[in-house]
């Protein structure tokens, strides 16, 4: 994998994980529920080896447990964990952006809809704490308890310049 991320910055961290050509192929096969090696190297294409160093990775990062599930032998199933479900939202925004901007309206290899209305989903947003949309504008970009100096002054800088 790539070298890795010192910032202390949340993208940073999860790019640290999931920064690579193939981590969030494996976490959608999980999705989709392919829980086998086999499946997962099946679905996806790729290599035996590349795929052990992923699946790892996920499981000590707790995305991913894995459960034998072997009646004569080991034979392994990888699950989602909670932290993994968790991901479901960024799954979701990410096929939602390809969607729109890789491949356009009209040409979505993959569609979201909603399963008892059967429309597709609305783009997902970030809502305020009355439950309404927010735009970039109402949300700030603050230091939190883990940031580093570095990590605070650039979000201070960032605060002076006018946002677009």
């Amino acid at each position: 994998m790539a070298k890795r991320h010192t910032h202390t910055c949340p993208i940073a961290g999860v790019l640290n994980i999931f920064g690579d050509n193939w981590t969030w192929l494996i976490v959608r096969e999980a999705f989709y529920g392919a829980t086998r090696f086999s499946e997962i190297m099946r679905n996806t294409g790729i290599a035996r080896n590349v795929l052990s160093e992923r699946l790892d990775r996920l499981l000590e990062e707790g995305i991913l447990r894995r459960e034998d599930v072997g009646a004569n032998g080991t034979r392994y199933a990888y699950i989602l964990t909670d932290k993994g479900e968790s991901l479901y939202p960024i799954l979701l925004a990410l096929h939602q952006w390809g969607n729109a901007h890789v491949y356009g309206p009209g040409n979505e290899p993959v569609l979201l809809v909603e399963k008892a209305t059967g429309l597709p989903l609305r783009p997902l947003a970030p809502t305020g704490s009355d439950g309404a949309t927010l735009s970039r504008a109402d949300i700030l970009t603050e230091p939190g308890p883990g940031a580093s100096l570095a990590t605070q002054r650039r979000l201070a800088e960032a605060t002076r310049q006018p946002q677009k």
